[in-house]
Formats: C-alpha cells, structure tokens, sequence
C-alpha cells in the first residue's frame, strides 16, 4: 500500500469515527431529553442568575454569552438549582423571569429548560455526525470495493 492510499484511509477513517462518535452522543442526548421530558414532571421555574460562559483557553477579553440559572420546587417540596448549558448572547432571559422546567422525579438534578435549551445539543452533535458520516461512509465503501475489486 502506497503512502497516499495510507493517508486517504486515515483521513476517511477519522471521518467515519468521529461522525459515528457525534452521531452516537446526539442519540444518546436526544433520547435523555425526552426520557425527561416524557417521564419528568412539569413546573415553573424562576431565573435567578445569568451565568456568565467560562473563557476558554487562549482566549482574551470577556465572554459576553450567558446561560440561566433556575431556581423550581419539586413536588415533593425540594428547592433544585438547575444550571443550563446553553449559552446565548441574546437576551432570552432575564432574572426574576418565570419559566417552564421538566425534571425527574428521582432525581431532580437531571432537568431542562423549554425550547433550545432542550435541544441544542442533540441537533448540534447531529447535523454534525451527520455529515461526517455522510462524507466517511462512502468514502470508506469506495476504498473497501477498490481494494476488493467489485
């Protein structure tokens, strides 16, 4: 095997695994979201803080993107902070400002905001395994029939 078909085989397996990886962890996001949405309980919650997104490395200046912090009772009375992860630079909440939340039951802890908090993740990582799939996979069948002559 010639130095170039190494590389093409390694460049079309980087995209076979890192799209199967995305596609794999947007499925797995997709159905946690609706197992909470679907078996979770419903309730209002108020935005009690905006969180600032932490800065990554390398990076100067201040990051002006901010996520909600949630304040909502369970039904068993329980006070729960639940920390979105989904950073906007748009104004879509302010604190004091009511919102709907589902949580589980048993475990509290596992919640999620309405709308793209919701589901940001899963279509992100999706899109993106997505299209890595589509570019790796048949390119990989190309390589597999050209080495198995058919």
């Amino acid at each position: 095997m010639e130095i170039k078909q190494i590389i093409n085989l390694a460049v079309c397996s980087m995209f076979v695994i890192a799209g199967t990886l995305f596609a794999v962890i947007a499925w797995r996001e997709w159905r946690n979201v609706g197992r909470i949405i679907k078996m979770g309980e419903q309730t209002q919650g108020m935005v009690v803080e905006m969180y600032r997104r932490p800065r990554k490395v390398g990076e100067t200046g201040t990051p002006n993107s901010f996520a909600p912090v949630v304040l909502f009772t369970t039904n068993k009375g329980v006070q729960q902070k639940y920390y979105s992860t989904f950073y906007t630079a748009m104004d879509m909440y302010q604190v004091g400002q009511t919102v709907d939340i589902w949580y589980l039951p048993d475990e509290p802890e596992k919640a999620s905001l309405e709308g793209a908090d919701a589901w940001i993740l899963p279509v992100v990582f999706g899109v993106f395994g997505g299209a890595m799939c589509l570019i790796g996979y048949p390119w990989l069948l190309g390589i597999l029939r050209q080495k198995l002559h058919f």
